[in-house]
């Protein structure tokens, strides 16, 4: 018990940090932080103690890094940022994290394109605009301070660039990182690059649409995760080099894991990882044993020491509920299954069937903490993940040591090339386990709504009752076939009560970026689908969402026009769902975008998915609704030469403006007689040039949806905002509700 005081120390000190971050206000929250955990119910006073320690730390820890950021907000100054990494491509441009002298922590910079031709150490120095990065458009957010990030900055002109400490030994790992992702895509063919890419060092912007959407529905996305696993075969590998000499070999790692941490991102999961893998290297050394449950506690504790945000990051929460099951559930299952081992099973039978069972007890495990999480962020929980890993796992040491080494000496010696067939041959196999399993009808289960955080609460409350309980393994049982009830209800009550409702409508929650969908009477249409937070993800958002309603192809697609918010989720959409028609503005080779025009295109060609151009009003059949799609009604950029969609059902009317400003909506009043409408899908992501009070007054909305995620735009803007608002409309945005759904009787 002596080894495990650590673990009694950092729990506790998690559950505060978590306690602080979810559940308290911004305002004030450090002393009802400390108040609240005085009075926790939870037993133990050292716990409790723990608790209020970690609230006091929180507090501490906002005031240092996050508050002197916040007081920047709104603010433009001439500054001078250091780069500190490699930039890389956004929607907008190219961003890049960024360090500001007499300020702690990093921060996000926002730039054109000219930043990808930089590199760490460079010093850039202009007028900036500062946001928080805690909060975007007035709601709280841990997506960049849970990574280390306190603060934004966009550009606001030329910034003028200088070496600075370009070159240095302090980013040699960013440099070791970009030469290795360089050789990989040197090596091999698409789609191995990727996959490959994504084995080795975590980075999964090299994967392509189908590649990726097999990997999550097979549930083998957390193999392109670093963990553990790769740590385990990176040590396995030195062993080896060194001939399984257990001090040197420990020797060696440590610098090598704090290289492979930091060329890996330093995220979470690398990090609990490297950790614990160190702390299990180091025990035998100082004479001790090694215990698990002390290193992973040894590495939760570290990671929130650093930045206690980092507890609401998505790969720690993963990670960590991926080790906990393991521990606590792997063991259990081994042992329940190896119970049912044949007895004439000669030396090579026990150890197949100890592979077998091993990996699907470590799987089962694994899943059971990890599912409800994934199922409640990403709305999938795969149900063929054990078979998955079965095929899988047991190749993994051996393609990541092929992986690495291959090309690192294939890249020095080219005449070896033959070793890289070999490996793009390894992922390949994985990548068509991944995709022949993604076929089987049933394969994943898909949630929309609020269901799958209803399940994850159901599913972690039973769980806490069954370790709080003296009959165990009954009360597992019951809460097994409970959890399993109750997916079966939450995956078809929403297609339940939709079947029976005249009209649906879904803004789906895709970011920055558009997508509708309309269903009536057994058909469905989709108006846009793109992102500028990841088009394929768009993609993916819009078939989770038709898989959880019950809508099993789209009779139409219409795409208001050529913007990569509006169009770029096509590709990642057509490659799960079937399409039969393609409404489209017709071709304008304007503002660049002939590229996306030739690549929608292409795709329906592909697909087989008949195009129409739409050159005046028409109206496709949508069951009991009416659909009319209108042609563009100005001239100018791609913005306003694009399709409006109005869609009725009775006294019900939905309008979708796409971009247009307020010049083009004058247009479309002037030209088609439009009636008082319930819903407006406000213009432009809620742009201060759209939604114009003449088209208000002219159509007369009871409510607004604004799709919009993160940008650097500033939408929604407040002069939309109070437009709206002026006009007595609700307004629900995508950014703060989710998918919005609107059903009429």
């Amino acid at each position: 018990m002596g080894m495990r005081r650590l673990m009694l120390f950092a729990l506790p000190f998690g559950v505060g940090i978590l306690f602080c971050l979810y559940l308290l206000p911004e305002s004030g929250w450090a002393w009802a932080a400390a108040g609240a955990l005085l009075v926790c119910p939870l037993s133990g006073q050292s716990r409790r103690a723990m608790r209020i320690m970690a609230a006091g730390f929180a507090a501490g820890y906002h005031a240092l890094f996050l508050t002197p950021a916040e007081r920047m907000a709104g603010q433009e100054a001439s500054v001078t940022l250091e780069l500190a990494d490699y930039p890389e491509a956004s929607g907008y441009g190219a961003r890049c994290a960024v360090r500001l002298p007499g300020l702690r922590g990093r921060g996000m910079l926002y730039g054109d394109a000219d930043l990808l031709e930089l590199e760490p150490g460079n010093l850039v120095t202009g007028e900036v605009r500062f946001y928080s990065a805690a909060s975007f458009s007035g709601k709280e957010s841990f997506s960049y301070t849970s990574r280390g990030i306190f603060f934004r900055a966009y550009g606001k002109g030329e910034l003028e660039v200088s070496p600075g400490r370009a070159g240095s030994a302090r980013y040699l790992p960013q440099r070791l990182a970009r030469t290795l992702r360089q050789s990989v895509q040197a090596l091999y063919g698409e789609p191995a690059q990727g996959f490959l890419l994504a084995l080795l060092t975590g980075e999964r912007d090299g994967l392509d649409e189908q590649s990726s959407y097999d990997l999550t529905e097979a549930g083998l996305m957390h193999i392109t995760a670093v963990s553990g696993l790769h740590c385990g075969f990176l040590i396995l590998l030195l062993g080896a080099l060194v001939f399984r000499r257990q001090r040197l070999t420990a020797l060696v790692a440590y610098p090598v894991l704090l290289l492979y941490m930091t060329m890996a991102g330093g995220t979470p999961s690398v990090v609990r990882a490297c950790v614990m893998v160190g702390l299990s290297l180091l025990a035998p050394l100082l004479g001790r044993e090694g215990d698990t449950p002390t290193s992973f506690s040894a590495a939760l504790l570290l990671i929130l020491l650093v930045n206690p945000f980092a507890a609401a990051s998505v790969s720690l929460q993963l990670s960590f509920a991926a080790v906990a099951g393991l521990l606590l559930l792997g063991p259990k299952l081994y042992a329940a299954l190896d119970a049912h081992r044949p007895g004439n099973l000669g030396r090579p039978g026990r150890r197949v069937w100890q592979f077998l069972v091993g990996t699907t007890s470590a799987s089962l495990g694994v899943m059971a903490l990890t599912a409800p999480l994934g199922a409640a962020y990403f709305g999938t929980l795969s149900l063929v993940s054990p078979v998955a890993n079965l095929l899988v796992l047991w190749m993994l040491p051996f393609l990541f040591a092929l992986a690495l080494v291959g090309t690192i000496i294939c890249t020095l010696f080219p005449v070896l090339l033959p070793l890289a067939w070999v490996t793009e041959q390894g992922a390949r196999y994985v990548l068509w386990v991944a995709g022949l399993l993604a076929k089987i009808p049933g394969h994943s289960v898909h949630f929309s709504g609020p269901m799958a955080v209803m399940w994850l609460l159901l599913v972690y409350t039973m769980l806490g009752i069954c370790a709080l309980s003296r009959d165990r393994r009954r009360k597992y049982v019951f809460a097994g076939l409970l959890s399993v009830l109750c997916l079966i209800a939450v995956r078809a009550l929403p297609a339940q009560v939709m079947a029976g409702e005249r009209l649906v409508a879904a803004v789906v929650d895709v970011g920055q970026g558009a997508a509708a969908l309309l269903h009536s009477g057994g058909r469905t249409a989709l108006v846009d689908c793109g992102s500028l937070n990841g088009a394929s993800a768009a993609g993916a958002a819009v078939a989770n969402v038709m898989e959880a309603c019950g809508w099993q192809k789209l009779d139409h697609v219409v795409l208001t026009h050529y913007h990569e918010d509006h169009a770029g989720g096509l590709a990642a959409l057509l490659a799960r769902v079937e399409v039969d028609e393609l409404l489209l503005p017709q071709l304008l080779d304007n503002e660049g975008q002939a590229d996306l025009q030739r690549e929608v295109l292409r795709l329906a060609e592909r697909c087989g998915v008949q195009v129409r151009y739409v050159d005046g009003p028409v109206q496709p059949a949508l069951g009991q609704a009416e659909l009319t799609v209108f042609p563009p009604v100005a001239e100018g950029n791609v913005n306003e030469e694009g399709l409006t969609v109005l869609c009725t059902a009775g006294d019900f009317d939905l309008l979708i403006t796409g971009d247009m400003n307020a010049a083009a909506e004058r247009s479309l009043v002037e030209a088609y007689p439009l009636p008082d409408i319930e819903v407006l899908l406000a213009g432009h992501h809620g742009s201060k040039y759209s939604t114009s009070e003449e088209l208000l007054s002219a159509v007369t909305p009871e409510v607004g949806v604004i799709s919009v995620g993160e940008n650097r735009f500033g939408h929604p803007t407040q002069e939309a905002m109070s437009r709206m608002a002026a006009a007595g409309m609700d307004l629900y945005r995508t950014d703060w509700q989710g998918t919005v759904i609107i059903r009429v009787h």
